[in-house]
């Protein structure tokens, strides 16, 4: 067995965590919108509330399209998709406004994983690459800024988001990417994360080892096996150290 060298993890639900998605979600539309009129005045717009159900139903169909092609496509495509959705075109002026003022409202709306930072910085510091791979619509710009305030942005190798990418997890292509970018061979990496299917079915089919973290919410399913389990992030060196790691 191929001793590991690299190390990815999952963003959300893994190293940083959502509270009230559902409902805090929709909330984030609202103050898009709010933003959107505040810099387009002059326009007749539809109500606040036919916006953010629109922008809701387009986020559905983003992560339908997700799990059902492993497709995946720019911030962009869904705020677009959202006002076709509304029968209201919008110049780029005003697709950036909207895209702005989400980007404002999401803005410290995660919590880092209390063993992150330490396990993360523990694992660089034994020589491991690190890498982070995330399903995600948003900009990687948004992301980033929660990757700084939480001390983890300089403890990361190689980031990469699915908005930036054709395709989305499970699809191996990501991983594939992922592992090129951290210079290793896909059988030398360790993927860690949250959903049975995103994370753990798809590192494996990629020939990477795949740790599912045990969570509630992660949809465990019998289309994988992972290599391992843990309960908390702070599991993992030791983990690592059984297969040969340092």
């Amino acid at each position: 067995m191929t001793a590991p060298r690299a190390v990815i993890f999952d963003l959300g639900g893994t190293l940083v965590h959502w509270s009230d998605w559902e409902t805090g979600a929709g909330q984030k539309w609202a103050a898009s919108y709010d933003h959107l009129i505040t810099q387009s005045a002059g326009r007749r717009w539809p109500s606040r509330d036919a916006y953010v159900v629109a922008m809701r139903e387009a986020e559905r169909e983003h992560w339908r399209r997700v799990d059902t092609e492993h497709w995946s496509g720019p911030p962009t495509g869904l705020v677009r998709e959202g006002f076709d959705r509304l029968g209201v075109p919008v110049s780029e002026a005003e697709l950036l406004a909207a895209m702005d003022g989400y980007a404002k409202a999401i803005a410290g709306w995660s919590t880092v994983d209390p063993d992150g930072a330490t396990t993360v910085k523990l694992l660089r510091d034994r020589g491991y690459r690190i890498g982070l791979l995330s399903n995600t619509w948003w900009a990687a710009d948004w992301h980033n800024a929660d990757l700084v305030m939480h001390g983890l942005a300089a403890l990361i190798d190689v980031i990469v988001y699915t908005s930036d990418l054709a395709h989305s997890k499970p699809h191996p292509a990501v991983f594939d990417e992922v592992a090129s970018r951290l210079g290793v061979e896909p059988q030398e990496c360790v993927m860690i994360g949250d959903r049975m299917v995103d994370d753990v079915s798809g590192a494996l089919e990629a020939g990477m080892r795949a740790v599912w973290r045990k969570n509630e919410s992660g949809f465990p399913s019998s289309i994988a096996v992972p290599t391992a389990e843990v309960t908390r992030l702070a599991e993992l060196p030791e983990l690592l150290r059984t297969w040969g790691g340092q």
